[in-house]
């Protein structure tokens, strides 16, 4: 479990908004430009950045010099891992409620004040998680819920990723952080599945998440670049949670199914990246499924 926040004599902040960073400065530069104009809102509650820098040292100096004045900025060091820094950053953080933007994404103006009226609005409700969309308004980094609704274990593959992910920080602290063996930068096979993992062990502890289908983080597309590497990395951690969570057999076969029918349609259309993605979404989901019986120390739970 993470240890407690560090002290400090200034007020604390309502939100925390935990950045992992590595390897990008531009683009940190447009999320911090985007969280300026959130405190243009009145109704904007006060907010916090801890940014958990993986960098070479000083890399991020002149990025956070010309925001600090203007940002209350956390900047700390963590090893490799987003999952382990994510939990570096979540000692730090001193929010009574904590956010997961990626260095790469944005907010649209309004958001920090939305997601605080929406945890005031659903006490019972321990996180909230909304959609990522692009700049044009397409759906990225994934398929999303059409509707407003609780998150349970059938619908949490569509209740959104980590960018719009908000959550009480008793709650991430009570349920021990992310699980560093899962998440890109993982010294394991498994590069996905940190933030559905996380989801996953809250419900399991009987706590509330509900999914807005308005609220909404900005993010690019991703590159179509390594689209086969990064589809076997995921794959293994789909299966790796699949099986920490105990799925069984029978809903392993039905997401098999649902890659063999999508690969199938992509080949008639005689589309043979898509047709790629979706074998090696099945091998990967495979082979991360039987990567190795869940220990001990691992979550079951009930279909």
């Amino acid at each position: 479990m993470s240890p407690e926040p560090a002290m400090t004599s200034a007020p604390p902040p309502l939100v925390s908004l935990l950045v992992c960073t590595k390897g990008r400065s531009a683009q940190l530069e447009r999320l911090f430009d985007s969280l300026l104009v959130q405190g243009d809102d009145p109704a904007c509650p006060d907010f916090e950045v801890v940014l958990v820098d993986q960098n070479e040292p000083g890399t991020l100096e002149p990025v956070v010099a010309r925001y600090r004045d203007r940002l209350a900025i956390d900047h700390v060091r963590s090893a490799p891992g987003l999952s382990r820094a994510r939990n570096v950053g979540l000692a730090r953080c001193r929010g009574d409620l904590i956010a997961f933007p990626d260095d790469d994404c944005w907010y649209p103006a309004g958001l920090v004040a939305e997601v605080a009226r929406l945890f005031a609005a659903h006490r019972q409700a321990d996180a909230v998680t909304g959609r990522t969309l692009d700049a044009t308004g397409r759906e990225s980094l994934g398929a999303f819920l059409a509707a407003d609704g609780p998150v349970d274990r059938r619908n949490v593959w569509f209740a959104g990723n980590s960018n719009g992910l908000f959550v009480r920080a008793a709650a991430a602290r009570a349920v021990g952080g992310f699980d560093e063996s899962l998440g890109v930068g993982a010294a394991t096979p498994f590069r996905s599945g940190e933030e559905t993992d996380f989801l996953l062990r809250l419900l399991g502890q009987g706590r509330g998440v509900v999914f807005r289908h308005g609220l909404v983080v900005h993010h690019d597309q991703v590159a179509q670049a390594g689209r086969h590497t990064r589809a076997a990395d995921y794959a293994r951690g789909f299966g790796r949670v699949l099986r920490l969570h105990r799925y069984g057999l029978p809903y392993l076969a039905f997401r098999l199914a649902r890659f063999t029918a999508s690969g199938t349609r992509a080949l008639l259309r005689r589309d043979t990246g898509t047709a790629l993605d979706k074998a090696l979404w099945a091998i990967g989901t495979v082979s991360g499924y039987c990567a190795g019986r869940a220990g001990p120390g691992e979550v079951v739970a009930g279909e």
